[in-house]
């Protein structure tokens, strides 16, 4: 009798140590499962920009291979690789870059003073039709804000025409300015020995000159040749008796005229009346890397913000 007692005693206080240590095992497990819950708590939600470098879930990854879209807000991959998709928070602008290409017609510039428009043809052009201001860049001034939404450098071209005569050196160039670029003037030469004509004051600048001259692909910064005053440089087109894309600065040394745009932003191009009778049909910025038979297009369509 006392053996038996014994043995239910005994396998009683064996049967509770078994229960004990098991109920150990499932708090010990269940309290093991919250750091992973945890962990996922991290990876999704408000930290999503740091999970896209550290194996992002399908949810994020989806959001980045998505295309970005109006309602994009400036992500490290719209400002580090703009693209003609990404948009500038509330942009005021009157033109934008479209892959590359800002495409203006030279009648939707804000016409004052003595400018007005004509028609040759299927042509609707802008002329100057006030007296010349060869050393005046104040009289029919025009501005328009410019989208770039690719930043790099970009290189002006119009399609011009004289409107007098027969002579191309006339009746054949306006004044331009990029007050709030990175940097414009006129080149020339080649790709690794750039030859720089800047407008006044600037190029009259040493400093300003130095720092240039200091750009590896830089081999040589002076005036621009002819007018240039107060930021404004001369452009002036060629052979234009007839309906032609020209347009270039710095006289007898053509030169492109060239902006840079350090990133994507809102820019002002600013035009105005130089010489008498000087008609606009079709203003272009492009990339510089793009084909003349690309941006010189006439069925390309304007490039108006929308």
């Amino acid at each position: 009798m006392r053996t038996t007692l014994l043995s239910v005693i005994l396998a009683g206080l064996l049967i509770g140590c078994s229960d004990t240590e098991s109920g150990e095992d499932s708090s010990g497990s269940n309290n093991a499962t919250q750091p992973n819950n945890a962990s996922n708590n991290l990876s999704s939600g408000p930290t999503n920009n740091q999970s896209a470098t550290q194996g992002p879930s399908n949810n994020v990854t989806n959001n980045q291979t998505s295309e970005p879209t109006n309602n994009a807000t400036g992500t490290t991959n719209n400002t580090t690789t703009p693209t003609n998709n990404m948009t500038v928070s509330n942009p005021e602008c009157d033109f934008e870059a479209v892959e590359g290409i800002v495409v203006i017609e030279a009648e939707s510039m804000p016409l004052n003073e003595d400018w007005r428009t004509g028609t040759d043809g299927e042509i609707t052009y802008i002329e100057w039709g006030g007296s010349s201001h060869n050393n005046d860049p104040t009289h029919g001034v025009m501005e328009v804000d410019i989208l770039i939404t690719d930043p790099g450098r970009y290189q002006l071209q119009w399609y011009t025409q004289i409107g007098m005569g027969t002579n191309a050196t006339e009746h054949n160039d306006a004044w331009v300015k990029f007050p709030d670029a990175d940097d414009y003037y006129g080149l020339k030469g080649e790709a690794d020995a750039e030859i720089r004509r800047y407008h006044k004051p600037a190029c009259e600048d040493q400093a300003f000159v130095s720092t240039i001259l200091a750009l590896a692909q830089v081999a040589e910064v002076t005036c621009a040749e002819g007018s240039t005053r107060d930021g404004w440089m001369k452009v002036y087109s060629s052979g234009a008796q007839d309906w032609r894309w020209s347009a270039r600065t710095s006289d007898n040394d053509a030169s492109l005229v060239m902006a840079e745009f350090g990133s994507a932003g809102v820019y002002t191009f600013a035009m105005a009346a130089r010489a008498d009778f000087s008609r606009y049909d079709r203003i272009v910025l492009h990339r510089e890397d793009l084909m003349n038979a690309v941006v010189q297009d006439l069925s390309l369509s304007e490039t108006p913000c929308d």
